[in-house]
């Protein structure tokens, strides 16, 4: 075996990033796609889970290629197999994995009824994937649990919080022209975002006279998404959930300033956060929150420089990439 780290995923730009970021600083690193999409196409290998003689493909993935690898590295619980069987296998072969839980992927249903008193069957699908309930059985056995957002320790308390990198290429210039005050959602899961309470709250500024213009982006390729983001003045999501995630990260390493809910005990634990010139609000009061932040649209010109500062300080690629090195070395000694 060698010592490169696997990263398997369905296709997106979050896992190449990831692997490319790595690479950069000295981790070597490779990413294998299952499944193709649209909307990314770029991975080092890639794998087309189909039920044509599903049972051999995949063995003879595993046989000839995934045993070449030391350590294993699982984002969203993808694995070559729909049901993961591979994993006790590459286990016996004393191969390392890892799963890296990056939102639903990582919910559990009993734990959510604890936290939220008003959940309910009804409103299931908002929180949690049924198709993954079954195969959340191989996070028992794995040698080690990441998460990417903090409110996933309430699921995991074992796991490691590991911050998301920041976007690659974060060159950009503040807009400064407020005639159009460019506002920007972009989400692939609406109903977690709050998508919909969000849209209203922007109708009813726009219906007051503030010059509005609200980009909302879904599925688009992230190529597109970067290069609109990239003229806005102010970014808003992540409001259902507890903490901010990999877009807001994205609009901060450009230096957009970001509306976004983040719960008061990780605020509390996490002081650093309370600097860091995120705008945070409640959803029942993100109308007020926008009104106030586009009242005076120029402030947003010193939030935009303390948003890029914390996050070259808190979601700095070396140091993160540092972090991950500690979590391969360790599990390479065993």
């Amino acid at each position: 075996k060698n010592n490169k780290v696997l990263h398997i995923s369905y296709p997106n730009h979050i896992a190449y990033n990831t692997t490319k970021i790595l690479k950069s600083n000295g981790i070597n690193a490779e990413y294998l796609s299952i499944g193709r999409s649209k909307i990314w196409k770029k991975y080092d290998f890639f794998f087309e889970q189909k039920s044509h003689y599903s049972f051999l493909r995949e063995f003879y993935i595993l046989w000839f290629f995934l045993v070449k690898y030391k350590i294993i590295h699982i984002h969203f619980l993808y694995t070559v197999s729909k049901t993961g069987w591979e994993i006790k296998f590459l286990k016996m072969c004393n191969i390392k994995i890892i799963i890296h839980l990056r939102g639903n992927d990582a919910r559990d249903k009993n734990v959510i009824q604890k936290l939220h008193n008003d959940f309910n069957d009804l409103n299931f699908h908002k929180y949690l994937i049924p198709e993954w309930v079954e195969k959340k059985k191989i996070i028992k056995t794995v040698d080690h649990l990441i998460v990417t957002t903090r409110d996933l320790l309430d699921f995991h308390p074992n796991a490691t919080y590991m911050p998301f990198f920041s976007p690659i290429d974060t060159k950009n210039k503040f807009n400064n022209n407020f005639k159009k005050i460019k506002i920007i959602h972009a989400t692939n899961q609406t109903r977690v975002e709050g998508s919909h309470y969000i849209s209203k709250c922007i109708k009813s500024l726009q219906k007051k006279g503030y010059p509005i213009e609200y980009i909302f982006l879904k599925n688009e390729s992230y190529e597109k998404v970067l290069k609109i983001l990239k003229n806005c003045h102010l970014s808003i999501g992540k409001l259902r959930m507890g903490d901010y995630a990999n877009f807001q990260v994205e609009s901060m390493s450009l230096g957009i300033p970001i509306i976004t809910f983040v719960r008061k005990d990780i605020i509390e634990k996490y002081v650093y956060l309370k600097t860091s010139g995120i705008i945070f609000s409640e959803i029942n009061q993100l109308n007020q929150t926008i009104e106030k932040v586009i009242s005076n649209p120029r402030k947003l010109i010193s939030v935009s420089k303390q948003v890029k500062s914390f996050i070259n300080k808190y979601h700095n690629n070396i140091k993160i990439s540092e972090r991950y090195n500690k979590i391969y070395n360790k599990l390479y000694k065993c």
